[in-house]
C-alpha cells in the first residue's frame, strides 16, 4: 500500500504531480487563483501554471464573446499579472485587470501589497 504526496507550494513538481496541480486549477474561481498567487511559498511553475490558467479563461472568454481570439488581451493579461504580482501595478491598471479577471480590485491589492513587500519596494512612497 502506497501513499503519494502531490508538492503544494515551494517544492519541485514532478511531471505527474504538476499535471495534477494543472488541473486541480481549472476548478477553482478566478478570486481563488488570484489568492494562491499571493502565497508566500508558491513555486514559479504554481506561478506559471496559475498565469496559463487565467490566461486560457480570458481567452475562452474573448473567444465566446467576440468569435476570434483575445492575442492583445492575453499580452495585456500577462503583462498586467507580472506588475500585480511584483506589485508595481497602477491603479488604473488593477480596474483593468480586476474587470478581465472578473474579481474585485480589494482581492487585487492583497497580492500587489505583498509584491511590494517581497519586492523591498517602499509604500510608503506614493
Amino acid at each position: 500500500m502506497g501513499i503519494q504526496f502531490s508538492p503544494v507550494g515551494g517544492f519541485n513538481f514532478s511531471s505527474q504531480a504538476s499535471d495534477l496541480f494543472k488541473d486541480s486549477l481549472k476548478f477553482k474561481s478566478n478570486e481563488d487563483l488570484i489568492n494562491m498567487l499571493g502565497k508566500d511559498n508558491l513555486s514559479s511553475a504554481a506561478r506559471d501554471a496559475i498565469s496559463h490558467e487565467l490566461e486560457s479563461r480570458l481567452k475562452a472568454n474573448q473567444a465566446e464573446k467576440s468569435g476570434g481570439g483575445g492575442g492583445e488581451d492575453e499580452d495585456d493579461l500577462q503583462k498586467l499579472l507580472k506588475k500585480l504580482q511584483d506589485g508595481t501595478i497602477s491603479a488604473e491598471e488593477m480596474k483593468k485587470l480586476a474587470g478581465m479577471l472578473g474579481v474585485s480590485v480589494a482581492t487585487l491589492e492583497k497580492i500587489k501589497d505583498k509584491g511590494r513587500e517581497e519586492s523591498g519596494a517602499d509604500i510608503t512612497s506614493g
